[in-house]
């Protein structure tokens, strides 16, 4: 009896003393390390191929270059099967691409629409990091470009319809239009923001012999901070001489903030009649606005 449980105890003493540790006591992986890690480091300037002693390759050379990926063997077991074997290649040159190339008949696994290729291209600036894999050839697990994106990109944006009835506009005070309301966040973490905004109204105004006006227009700011932007735009019209009837108008109001401070913010458009001559128009009318706001930001 002793010999039967034996083998079994023997068996789970050797599955402890698989995992090894480095700086622990109590190693929970097949390879536990408490510190640093480090890997081979090598620059290149000039085509070459990775070896078995590469980890990190830098690239800094002048001219496009060819950095070739070794040829492994799906043959489990084999001297070249190496699966699971990581490179990190990193092309830090000015202008030169790094051309990674895998071995005549392998290829390196990408994904997405162009799923396999026998090689792959580094741009200047961009890290990239090769397993061998299972098949055969290489995986591209990682792509990523470390030079900062000083491009404008949209951050945010809100879109509105137009008004479902007629807004009667009176009185010498600013009103609101109707429906004209967006609200967008501007993001943290970029150096500048930009706010555009742009509204596109249309309405009518009822004129009686000779008589004109204007309509003045401001976007007033409410949130995160408040604010008022006059005299964004305005739109007039004249009516013709002796006669009666409406007179149709549109308006266009485009503006754009800058480098407001991280938050929310919600902008309507607002408007005033002024300037009017002769026989005033008894009736300013908006049948409709729509409105558009989109946050850039760059660093």
């Amino acid at each position: 009896m002793k010999k039967v449980l034996l083998f079994p105890l023997l068996g789970c003493i050797f599955i402890v003393k698989s995992q090894v540790g480095i700086n622990t006591n109590t190693p929970s992986s097949t390879l536990d390390f408490g510190g640093s890690l480090e890997g081979n480091y090598r620059e290149i300037t000039a085509n070459t191929s990775l070896s078995a002693t590469d980890y990190h390759v830098s690239f800094g050379g002048t001219s496009a270059t060819t950095l070739n990926l070794p040829q492994m063997s799906t043959a489990d077991g084999s001297a070249s099967d190496f699966r699971g074997r990581k490179y990190f290649v990193k092309n830090n040159s000015s202008a030169s691409n790094l051309t990674l190339a895998a071995a005549s008949g392998q290829t390196i696994r990408i994904g997405g629409n162009n799923a396999t290729n026998n090689s792959y291209i580094l741009s200047p600036g961009v890290l990239g990091i090769f397993t061998a894999n299972a098949t055969n050839g290489w995986d591209l697990d990682l792509a990523v470009n470390t030079i900062p994106d000083t491009s404008w990109k949209i951050t945010d944006n809100a879109f509105n319809g137009t008004l479902n009835s007629a807004q009667a506009i009176a009185g010498n005070n600013y009103q609101v239009i109707t429906g004209s309301s967006v609200t967008v966040t501007v993001p943290g973490g970029y150096n500048e923001s930009i706010v555009t905004l742009n509204f596109d109204g249309w309405g009518h105004t009822f004129y009686s012999g000779v008589s004109m006006g204007s309509l003045r227009f401001q976007i007033a700011q409410s949130g995160t901070s408040s604010n008022v932007y006059t005299s964004t735009t305005m739109t007039s019209w004249t009516a013709p001489v002796n006669s009666g009837g409406y007179y149709r108008f549109t308006f266009p109001a485009a503006y754009s903030i800058s480098n407001l401070v991280p938050g929310t913010y919600t902008f309507n458009l607002q408007v005033i009649r002024e300037g009017e001559v002769g026989a005033a128009p008894n009736e300013v009318v908006v049948w409709g606005i729509q409105s558009r706001a989109e946050v850039y930001s760059k660093n």
